[in-house]
């Protein structure tokens, strides 16, 4: 038996926040608990390493077949590592817009969570170099900066863009979140800047602070309506009790947060009796879930202008002795430098992100489903930002070891696969400017598919879409015991010194890339536990 004052299950993007502010509150000991092992290995400091990384340290988590996608099973990955997904993420910086928070607090019914009272907390974890009006943060955690390697095919895909008529932006978190542009992200003089490497490295060395990874959580234990602590081990070793004479507080994603739940007696009855689970606390854990989806629009180039191979031979040699000597060159790229929102149904707030990608896009295929992409070309990533879809997650048994059952339901409201659409003609119209027009030999993603024949590009929508790795929405914020999770204040519905801290707590997921998020959703966290009443 251990006892600490807090006990934060999952050190990612959330978890180590929560626990850097607790520290430096000096509100107590904390033990920080890591299914995966020490973010030490260098790729996880050179941004443009990201695809290795990922596929390295991440959980290998995968849908049911899903129907409205050709009865697909689609990989949804999850970073398993001190950092979470901080540390194998693409680095990109976007909260959103204020419109999502705005609809918690009003269509969700999440008073509190309005864009007002979200905003602080964002400028809290922000370091922005560039940017210090009253939407940004100079004096944060983590540092958000300007790439500076830009590729000339990224250049060329904003400059289509704004032939499309989209305005050029430096500020996707700004006044307005339309436009293209170059993303900001989490990286300083050249390295990624994971939570890890941010918060939890800057109270690393305080004798109140206890990190241990490679730590499975099994369950909370929960005494009458009192979460008093937590089960674990450590490489599938013997079972460990550790005590929590103040909060346990879950921060294990969208995924691991509903499983550790369930597994501990909360969540819907019948499912938790049906796995040999007593039932405690009948909520609603593990619905609500829903992510973003894309589809790559693929074109090969006349020349050989990509990255296609700078990551071999003495290309590589070259890059990495630049990037180990300068903390400069190719290295320093996210990949994914540059995109755009685009409001595509003229109602006054963007629908569909762009992502450009420098070379052909394969990376977030189901393993086996595609041959890899050989020679030079140039990617957009399209998505829409707003899926009305919900999907759920399930245990697949009382084990602790084993991985949630995700039934994911992607493209199951009919409004999704519209929206899709629209946003893969966007993509094919970009392709017809001039600016990528002169240079493309072929689009081959979708291949000989006019943009306006809706009904070949569903078939190709649902041949192709894939996650964009935001999964959310399993541990539903709200005020009501029937359809939501947790309360305003992150606590547990029914029970005491329990909260969730992480994505799995949004109604409503924001538009665009999720860390940005995390990271203020555990500043809230951390903010809610030290003036916690209980």
């Amino acid at each position: 038996m251990k006892e600490f004052d807090y006990i934060i299950a999952g050190a990612g993007s959330a978890g180590c926040v929560v626990a850097a502010r607790l520290i430096e509150a000096n509100a107590g000991s904390v033990l920080l608990l890591e299914a995966g092992e020490k973010d030490s290995s260098l790729f996880h400091k050179i941004p443009a390493t990201v695809v290795k990384v990922f596929q390295q340290k991440s959980w290998p988590y995968m849908t049911l077949p899903q129907p409205e996608c050709d009865n697909r099973e689609m990989l949804i990955a999850q970073g398993k590592v001190l950092g979470g997904g901080s540390s194998v993420n693409g680095m990109i910086y976007i909260r959103g817009q204020k419109q999502d928070y705005d609809d918690w607090k009003t269509i969700w019914g999440c008073e509190g969570w309005g864009y007002e009272n979200v905003l602080p907390f964002f400028k809290r974890a922000e370091a922005n170099e560039s940017l210090g009006d009253t939407y940004h943060g100079e004096a944060g955690a983590v540092p958000v900066s300007e790439n500076r390697y830009r590729h000339p095919l990224t250049q060329t895909c904003i400059r289509a863009c704004q032939q499309m008529g989209l305005p050029y932006t430096n500020d996707f978190n700004g006044a307005s979140q339309e436009g293209t542009g170059f993303y900001q992200t989490t990286t300083k003089n050249g390295e990624r800047a994971s939570t890890s490497q941010t918060y939890l490295k800057s109270v690393i060395n305080n004798p109140n602070l206890t990190v241990q990874t490679d730590a499975l959580v099994h369950k909370v234990n929960i005494e009458g309506d009192v979460a008093t602590g937590v089960v674990y081990s450590i490489k599938e070793g013997e079972a460990i009790t550790a005590k929590a004479r103040k909060e346990v507080i879950i921060s294990s994603g969208a995924f691991g947060s509903p499983k550790i739940l369930m597994l501990s007696g909360i969540g819907p009855a019948e499912h938790l009796s049906a796995v040999g689970i007593a039932p405690k606390i009948d909520l609603p854990v593990g619905k609500n879930f829903h992510d973003h989806q894309h589809m790559s629009i693929n074109a090969t180039t006349k020349e050989d202008i990509s990255i296609f191979n700078e990551d071999k031979g003495l290309s590589a040699i070259k890059h990495m002795m630049q990037w180990m000597t300068t903390r400069s060159g190719l290295l320093t790229s996210n990949i994914l430098e540059g995109g755009a929102f685009i409001d595509s149904e003229n109602v006054g707030r963007p629908d569909i992100q762009f992502h450009f990608l420098p070379l052909l896009d394969n990376f977030d295929n189901t393993p086996g489903e595609k041959p890899e992409a050989e020679g030079h070309g140039v990617s957009i990533k399209v998505g829409h930002l707003r899926s009305k879809s919900r999907g759920e997650i399930r245990l697949k048994s009382n084990n602790p070891s084993d991985l949630v059952e995700i039934d994911a339901q992607i493209l199951s409201h009919p409004d999704d696969v519209k929206s899709q659409i629209r946003a893969v003609q966007m993509g094919l119209k970009a392709m017809e400017q001039p600016a990528l027009k002169s240079i493309i030999k072929k689009v081959v993603e979708p291949n000989n598919i006019a943009i306006d024949d809706t009904d070949a590009l569903e078939t190709f929508v649902r041949q192709n879409i894939k996650t964009v790795y935001h999964p959310g929405g399993t541990c539903k914020l709200g005020s009501s015991r029937s359809d939501s999770v947790i309360d305003l204040e992150l606590k547990v519905h029914g029970t005491k010194n329990l909260r969730v801290v992480d994505l799995s707590i949004c109604p409503q997921i924001p538009s665009g890339n999720t860390n940005a998020v995390a990271m203020m959703i555990g500043e809230r966290g951390a903010h809610f536990t030290l003036n916690s009443s209980n």
